[in-house]
């Protein structure tokens, strides 16, 4: 019996996988060949990849991207757990209150965010008619229900004013016992809950474009101008999109590891 459920695991697993990959892999194959007319492609060629990694203009517009996203990553981040800490030992009753507004964004669509905040702000004297502080603002918006929820859950896992008030205990203060015990142990959940909202802005086109305009040429944006341009160019970069998340995620869990490694030591 237990073999039999073993097997139909690793049946489930290997479906799951291939639905994922398979897709990727076709993409790939399509990158590397110059046609594709017959069932099998002809003209093998990474000319396509030295085309793309060659380009300068792709390489900023992959920084861009890394830098636009990261950045309102960590701002919302930060802010929800500055909620959390107010929350979780001053007023827990908020904490439902806060849940729904937090939740809002998810009723609202890309697009009807992007011409409302054009429309409430464009025009506007000071920084609030710069485009890429809008554009930071928006992503913070976008990402603000999937931080909340990841960090509220790991925070959830945590007996946290019990904690607390034992380094009270010890002479220490609220705040400074939150941030120095509370939130290292609540490191993986939130590194977890970064990489899914930084992934969630990563590839994005329709509100960048909206609002900082093509001008400002983001990963995504550079993808849509090439698709009219060539296929395989298009599909190389897909590829190298998907590889520099991967290398992302990737030295994030090699951190998460380490840091628990290290703590187990310890």
């Amino acid at each position: 019996m237990k073999l039999k459920t073993q097997l139909w695991d690793g049946c489930i697993l290997f479906i799951i996988a291939a639905f994922l990959i398979i897709p990727l892999a076709l993409t790939f194959l399509y990158s590397v060949f110059t046609a594709w007319m017959d069932i099998l492609p002809t003209g093998f060629t990474l000319s396509f990849y030295s085309e793309i990694l060659t380009d300068g203009a792709f390489i900023n517009s992959l920084l861009r991207s890394l830098v636009i996203s990261f950045v309102p990553v960590c701002i919302c981040s930060l802010a929800i757990l500055l909620v959390l800490y107010v929350t979780t030992l001053y007023m827990p009753k908020l904490e439902k209150y806060i849940e729904i507004l937090c939740n809002i964004p998810y009723a609202i669509q890309g697009v009807i965010l992007a011409v409302g905040i054009i429309s409430l702000y464009s025009g506007k004297p000071g920084f609030l008619s710069n485009r890429l502080f809008l554009l930071v603002g928006a992503y913070c918006i976008i990402i603000l229900p999937y931080t909340f929820r990841g960090l509220k859950n790991t925070i959830g896992a945590l007996n946290v004013k019990c904690v607390v008030e034992a380094a009270q205990v010890l002479g220490c203060s609220q705040l400074h016992a939150f941030f120095s015990i509370i939130i290292p142990q609540m490191k993986n959940g939130i590194i977890s809950t970064m990489m899914l909202a930084f992934t969630m802005l990563f590839a994005d086109f329709v509100v960048v474009n909206m609002i900082a305009g093509s001008a400002f040429r983001t990963a995504g944006i550079y993808l849509y101008q090439t698709m009219s341009k060539s296929g395989q160019l298009s599909s190389a970069i897909i590829v190298i999109l998907f590889i520099t998340t991967f290398i992302i995620s990737t030295l994030t869990l090699m951190i998460q590891n380490k840091a628990v490694t290290k703590r187990g030591k310890n």
